[in-house]
């Protein structure tokens, strides 16, 4: 179609352009038709064409297109191929107007949206400054200490064992020390800590992020992640210092059956933390010095029972390091001296080193030095403290420092003056006096294997 108000020139290119031959195809080429410009933008200009035999996808109209690249791409080569992908002009207009109105609710439901999640974070930060203030009245723990959860209480001694490290600043949140927390056990850590937060020991301190809250289910306030709040000492340094005075003088010498068995809790929890703190050390040995994998899943429980046999042996942790870092070498020269053992073997027979390397000391009463480990081993945090507070009980209980003393009887006790009462009492001593530690079996200095010391230590 030729539009009526073209100018004359413009009618002839137009239909020359558009003219086809009976198979449907162009009649010219564009060159052909003439040199006065471009012969497409005049055509495209005054006139279009209508494509019989091309129905619109929607509507079933013939469809209309204004050049003839266009034309072949609806209609193919000889213009009578069914388009179903295409609209004509009218449908098009409608669904790009539907796309418009679509694209435009989007944006809108996106604004409102946006709108809404500000709003909350406003609410939400309100709600976390009313919360953490509320935290910083907290002046004074819970009396008397809870001692339903001894544990929570030893950790407790540990954390203001931090907390005296670092003056000033807040307790970490527990997803920033690393895998193994304070006790080697994510879920005992979040467990030990909500404890000591219930019985208004620590507080939630004010550097805890805005991510570590929540609203609560009623959303009158806000809950907290307790991985991700940072905690305060609630009482100040000074008075949680005493406070752990009393804690670890309990631990000690508090009397009767729940004593004892508080004390059972912590010696246990105390040697759980020895064995992974050594399994760790010898897996990252395996795999960070000699690229071996780590001990494998079916001798792990055996890895642990030798570890306690080195322990229960009076082998101390430094010790223990050392029978570790010989057993990985001698698994290492053992892979090398038989090429058709690999990787997982030789940490398999680390274990087996390790142990033979223990029960040869304890037969010949060899001298084993301490060794410190690198500082790339990470020891649970809780466990140096916990170290200090396990041998001052063992102190205590311990039968020949308890002989050895001169101001207890056979039994440990001596008659003191009940410090809230005033009378005369009988209690537990702790042995002031310088006592000699007894030496672990008949040291022989020349008694060592023949591993090399690590230069690297």
């Amino acid at each position: 179609m030729i539009k009526h108000d073209a100018p004359e020139d413009a009618r002839r290119i137009s239909a020359l352009y558009w003219e086809i031959k009976d198979d449907g195809t162009w009649a010219r080429t564009v060159g052909s038709i003439g040199v006065t410009g471009d012969i497409g933008a005049v055509a495209t200009a005054h006139s279009y064409a209508t494509l019989l035999n091309c129905p619109c996808a929607n509507c079933s109209e013939p469809i209309t297109v204004t050049n003839r690249s266009w034309a072949n791409k609806v209609g193919g080569k000889y213009l009578d191929a069914e388009a179903p992908s295409y609209l004509c002009g009218e449908c098009s207009k409608i669904r790009q107007q539907e796309e418009t109105e679509r694209q435009q609710r989007a944006a809108e439901q996106k604004r409102v949206e946006r709108e809404r999640e500000r709003q909350q974070a406003e609410r939400l930060q309100r709600l976390v400054a009313h919360a953490l203030a509320d935290e910083e009245g907290k002046a004074e723990p819970a009396d008397p200490l809870p001692k339903d959860s001894p544990l929570a209480l030893a950790l407790y001694v540990a954390l203001i064992s931090y907390a005296t490290r670092n003056p000033g600043t807040p307790l970490p949140r527990l997803s920033s020390v690393g895998p193994l927390g304070w006790t080697g056990d994510a879920e005992q850590d979040r467990q030990l800590l909500s404890d000591l937060y219930d019985a208004q020991l620590l507080a939630l301190a004010p550097e805890s992020p805005v991510e570590a809250f929540r609203p609560s289910q009623n959303g009158d306030g806000v809950a907290f992640v307790s991985t991700e709040v940072a905690w305060r000492v609630v009482g100040g340094l000074a008075a949680a210092q005493e406070r752990v005075k009393k804690i670890a003088d309990d631990l000690r010498t508090r009397p009767g059956p729940q004593a004892a068995e508080d004390r059972e809790a912590f010696t246990t929890l105390v040697d759980r933390l020895e064995v992974l703190d050594v399994s760790g050390y010898l897996d990252n040995l395996l795999t960070k010095k000699y690229g071996y994998p780590a001990v494998p899943e079916a001798r792990r429980e055996e890895l642990a029972d030798v570890i306690r046999k080195g322990f229960a042996h009076g082998y101390t942790s430094g010790q223990m390091i050392c029978f570790a870092w010989r057993a990985a070498d001698s698994a290492a020269a053992w892979k090398e001296r038989n090429p058709r053992m690999g990787p997982p073997e030789a940490a398999s027979a680390s274990v087996t080193s390790l142990s033979g390397k223990i029960d040869k000391a304890i037969e010949l009463h060899h001298s084993i030095p301490e060794y410190e480990a690198p500082r790339w081993h990470a020891s649970p945090l809780a466990l140096a403290c916990f170290r200090r507070l396990h041998a001052e009980i063992r102190w205590v209980y311990d039968r020949e420092v308890i002989g050895a003393c001169t101001q207890c009887d056979h039994r440990g006790l001596k008659e003191t003056v009940h410090p809230e009462t005033g009378v005369d009492t009988v209690w537990r001593c702790t042995h002031p006096v310088e006592i000699p530690a007894q030496p672990h079996g008949e040291e022989e200095p020349s008694g060592r294997d023949d591993a090399p010391d690590p230069v690297d230590v």
